[in-house]
């Protein structure tokens, strides 16, 4: 039987904090490259007393079975793409400076998800929209083309 090392790593003066880091699971989101794509929920169950980060903020639940026929990332907006909008938003950065003007306190934060949502609303779902409108009608050619595809063949499995 091996015997058991009884060293401990040495203790490290814990690294100095940003003035604002996120509660958990984020609180690591410089780890991911500050990418909105990797923001999690933290589970609700545990697991061996502890608690996981859980789902993605951007996941919609379904069922298995769908998720076996469409993929298992299924999202209610690409982050990506949102990330790549707010980035380039200068009435975000102007409400973020305003929420690290006020030290990030809750009220600040509040405020700053608010124009987060205005600019959501006027800006990114209008060129949401306007994209979508490009390719109707090619999205209306693919369910024709899957229905004369059934017709022809019939149904999956």
């Amino acid at each position: 039987m091996a015997k058991k090392s009884k060293a401990k790593l040495d203790k490290k003066p814990a690294a100095p904090k940003p003035a604002f880091v996120m509660a958990e699971p984020n609180d690591d989101a410089a780890a991911f490259g500050w990418t909105l794509g990797k923001l999690r929920y933290m589970a609700e169950e545990e697991v061996n007393g502890e608690r996981w980060p859980g789902k993605g903020v951007f996941d919609v639940p379904y069922p298995y079975a769908v998720r076996q026929t469409y993929g298992h990332i299924i999202e209610f907006v690409n982050p990506a793409f949102l990330q790549i909008q707010l980035d380039s938003s200068p009435e975000i950065r102007k409400a973020a400076e305003k929420a690290r003007e006020a030290r990030y306190t809750k009220e600040a934060r509040v405020e700053f998800s608010k124009v987060i949502t205005r600019v959501f609303k006027e800006q990114i779902l209008p060129d949401i929209e306007k994209k979508f409108q490009a390719v109707a009608g090619m999205v209306a050619d693919f369910y024709c083309a899957r229905l004369a595809h059934i017709d022809k063949f019939g149904a999956e499995e």
